[in-house]
């Protein structure tokens, strides 16, 4: 089965899944981006070509040769990921057109965002042609998949595939670090180390987060290490958030980090933070992979889909800093429990193990 996966930017998720459908016999990948490493997430190795060499196909001008390529090779299937540029909405009108089977994977499309009335009249346009295409979607979690049903998409054309993390590794090999980190960040030995990270964007709700540490009992507050990595246009609003509420000495801000002492950071925390009022899937899944506690907010969609309360973590309402922060004191206070939540939010990631991912992608595409 020869499979064409379309999307704009290589990232470190996408490419876990990349590399089970690479690893199948069964499966000759082609790989085409329209970015190549993008400056904004400052990641230095070049996930473009990490996995095989990739096609690139423009981003901002008609690519004839990509779209022709796609059109003539009538055998081969493709699963698009978005539609976040002209060629990949070109190509979903010309498959409309041709009656053209093919896939697309969407994480939860966000109808929130201010659009002007023909950027609404396009998306509304692209949304018809793709509902009555020969077109299966696949939906970045269970809030993607009642979004789609929603608009009026046919339960028989969705499926959930959420995004995947790499669950062949043992946690306990990133604890080996953990005196290391702890020394880092001063987490003494009756100390409680959290950990978030994401761009730091308001949808992300690093401020509940923040909000409900300064509303922690002092006794409890003085305990507490929180690490929150990313960049993005809050960070100077969250920063004085932190000195307003005299956190400074408690929560620590850092800018992107690889991904494998990103890894290790969740990993050695006694508890994960997923905070999002938004977020299409989101980083639940990297502390459900490690092992880790998490508290997630509801809006968050891989909190939504994963987070069972007191089995493998607990889930909060959104905008809700105080629930938030009765749930850290909570696990503070059961810090014995923790061992029984990690193992069993370990269990969770198993079951959505890439390779489970590629053997439902065949199953729909073939």
């Amino acid at each position: 089965m020869k499979i064409n996966f379309i999307q704009d930017i290589a990232s470190p998720h996408n490419n876990v899944f990349i590399q089970a459908l690479e690893e199948d016999q069964s499966i000759d990948l082609s790989l085409w981006y329209c970015v190549h490493n993008p400056e904004m997430y400052g990641w230095k190795e070049d996930l473009t070509n990490a996995i095989k060499p990739a096609n690139m196909y423009k981003q901002k001008s008609i690519d004839f040769k990509f779209l022709w390529h796609c059109l003539k090779n009538t055998k081969e299937k493709y699963l698009v990921v978005g539609w976040q540029n002209i060629n990949t909405k070109l190509l979903m009108l010309l498959f409309f057109i041709t009656r053209r089977s093919y896939a697309v994977w969407f994480d939860l499309p966000n109808d929130e965002r201010e659009r002007n009335f023909v950027k609404r009249f396009f998306r509304n346009f692209f949304y018809f042609i793709l509902k009555h295409s020969n077109a299966h979607v696949f939906g970045v979690g269970q809030m993607t998949l009642d979004y789609f049903k929603s608009r009026g998409f046919k339960e028989k054309h969705l499926t959930n595939l959420p995004i995947f993390v790499d669950v062949s590794k043992n946690p306990e090999d990133y604890r080996k670090n953990k005196a290391d980190i702890f020394k880092k960040y001063n987490v003494t030995d009756d100390g409680f180390l959290l950990s978030a990270g994401s761009r730091l964007i308001y949808e992300k709700g690093f401020d509940i987060l923040i909000d409900a540490i300064a509303e922690l009992p002092d006794d409890i507050k003085s305990k507490v290490k929180c690490v929150i990595v990313g960049k993005g246009e809050e960070e100077e609003n969250l920063k004085a958030q932190i000195e307003k509420n005299g956190l400074s000495d408690i929560v620590v801000m850092e800018p992107w980090m690889e991904f494998g002492e990103f890894t290790a950071l969740i990993a050695n925390s006694h508890a994960f933070v997923h905070p999002c009022r938004f977020d299409a899937f989101g980083a639940t899944i990297f502390g459900h992979a490690l092992g880790v506690t998490v508290l997630g907010n509801i809006g968050a969609g891989a909190a939504y889909d994963r987070v069972v309360n007191g089995e493998n973590g607990y889930l909060f309402k959104n905008n809700n800093p105080e629930e938030l922060s009765k749930l850290i004191e909570k696990i503070m206070k059961e810090k014995s429990k923790l061992k029984t939540l990690g193992d069993n939010a370990r269990k969770t990631a198993l079951k959505w193990s890439p390779e489970n991912g590629v053997a439902l992608l065949k199953e729909k595409i073939k």
